[in-house]
């Protein structure tokens, strides 16, 4: 009976080459997938930013509070921008240790889970990777909305935010 690990040294070569290829490729798959992944973050933090500002400006200057791991910020309706939960975006608001509040996003990783570390919290890296740079050290990349920023105490109604302040009429767009 004839043993099936019993190769010739060139069915060994080709056996080795195949397997290093294939892992060769797996690897190269997965770094394609994390950059496109992080390409992606840079492309919609400034979206949200915009949203977040446009919402700031609706409300007397003032951000909607903390969110929960990636989920839409209180009262940033679509108004304002479509959030969508896989983008794994968290917004987060913490103490800027100036008396005052950052607001900040946090992608949560470029593979399947959401991994979140909290680096928005920290003003070292608020200050030098606040525009998603590679943070050593971390798979997550940030993004600073602003460093002193006023924070709504509470949210405004969801279905007051789709409506038209009072007295104001409203129009079709372009009309």
């Amino acid at each position: 009976m004839p043993r099936p690990l019993d190769f010739k040294r060139w069915e060994w070569w080709i056996l080795v080459l195949a397997v290093g290829l294939l892992v060769f490729l797996a690897a190269h798959g997965k770094g394609r997938r994390e950059r496109l992944a992080y390409e992606r973050f840079l492309e919609v933090a400034p979206q949200v930013q915009a949203a977040l500002e446009r919402f700031a400006a609706d409300h007397e200057g003032k951000f909607p509070p903390d969110a929960m791991m990636t989920s839409r910020p209180a009262g940033l309706s679509d108004k304002y921008i479509k959030w969508h939960k896989n983008w794994k975006i968290d917004y987060e608001v913490h103490d800027n240790q100036h008396d005052g509040k950052a607001v900040c996003l946090e992608f949560c990783g470029p593979f399947d889970e959401r991994l979140y570390f909290g680096l928005c919290k920290v003003p070292a890296y608020r200050r030098l990777y606040g525009r998603g740079q590679p943070i050593p050290g971390h798979v997550n990349r940030i993004w600073v909305i602003r460093e002193e920023a006023p924070i709504m105490e509470e949210p405004p109604p969801e279905s007051q935010d789709q409506q038209p302040p009072p007295g104001q009429a409203t129009t079709p767009a372009g009309q």
